[in-house]
């Protein structure tokens, strides 16, 4: 199914605006991402901020001011004052709008269920003071710069909801092709999404997620149709699949529903153990799904 008009509106977007605002203040939802507040926030990282981490021995180049005197007086030797860098709580979001995503059988395309989660997250992470970066992946990849203003927030967000593109005549980008341009683009302590249907998750991709995960926490919301996980008894239907090859079915015959079913269960099932298995958090997402925000964790600002 090819979308000739805007996943979303801006009704609809006006609501998820709403939406994000009451997930982020309501303690009873799954709001994963802890981070001690809002604006910035101690890192684990050391460098030299404003918060004293620990003291270390003096070495060459260290600047005079950071000696930490009380420790040289102590120990005999020269030592060093050591901060916490403070950082931004940030979020990217890469939004899949390849072929594979512009399936829908019921209320809506994977794609613009996709982009509601994309436009959740990104309302929720401004909402909360967060950074907020990402890139759109599909034919002409369209990248985000990190921004805090609602503006730049909503600039993002439209893109995501906009009408898709033609579909491209070439090869679409792969997704283990983006995610070293996600590693490189990121600082970090990022939170990252992948919205994706991971139809082309690979042993390629293996690699960059766990070269993500060493430097982010890493959400995966897989988006799929229920068509893709259990066909429904239709009767006699002529199908045609990405490859653009027709396939003569009959959806009547239980044998064969029974048989797509296990088949799809166990693949989706493969990509979730191996996601979680490599540090992922997962999430599984159908597109009839309304209310995304109760099963997707989303930015969210804690107190200390």
């Amino acid at each position: 199914m090819q979308t000739v008009t805007p996943l979303l509106t801006e009704t609809e977007l006006q609501s998820l605006y709403q939406r994000a605002r009451s997930a982020s203040t309501d303690s009873s939802l799954q709001n994963l991402l802890e981070q001690r507040q809002a604006g910035d926030v101690a890192s684990r990282y050391r460098g030299a901020g404003l918060d004293y981490a620990e003291s270390r021995p003096y070495q060459p180049g260290d600047e005079p001011r950071f000696i930490h005197w009380s420790v040289t007086a102590r120990t005999g030797k020269p030592h060093v004052k050591q901060f916490r860098e403070e950082r931004r709580p940030a979020v990217f979001i890469l939004l899949d709008r390849r072929r594979a995503m512009r399936f829908g059988t019921k209320v809506r395309t994977k794609a613009a269920q996709a982009a509601r989660v994309a436009a959740l997250a990104a309302f929720a992470a401004t909402q909360q003071g967060w950074a907020v970066s990402g890139v759109v992946l599909e034919a002409q990849q369209h990248w985000f710069p990190a921004a805090t203003d609602t503006h730049a927030a909503w600039e993002f967000v439209r893109q995501c909801a906009g009408t898709c593109p033609p579909l491209p005549t070439t090869h679409e980008p792969t997704l283990a092709s983006i995610l070293p341009l996600i590693n490189a683009s990121v600082v970090r302590g990022t939170h990252v999404y992948l919205l994706s249907d991971f139809t082309d998750l690979d042993a390629a991709c293996e690699a960059h997620i766990l070269q993500l995960l060493q430097h982010h926490p890493l959400f995966t919301v897989q988006v799929l149709d229920t068509a893709e996980c259990e066909l429904p008894a239709a009767g006699r239907l002529n199908l045609q699949g990405l490859d653009g090859v027709t396939h003569h079915v009959n959806l009547a015959d239980p044998v064969l529903r029974e048989q797509f079913r296990q088949q799809a269960a166990a693949l989706h099932d493969g990509q979730a153990q191996r996601l979680r298995g490599w540090g992922c958090h997962y999430t599984q997402l159908l597109t009839e799904v309304d209310a995304p925000e109760l099963t997707v964790p989303l930015p969210h600002g804690m107190g200390t």
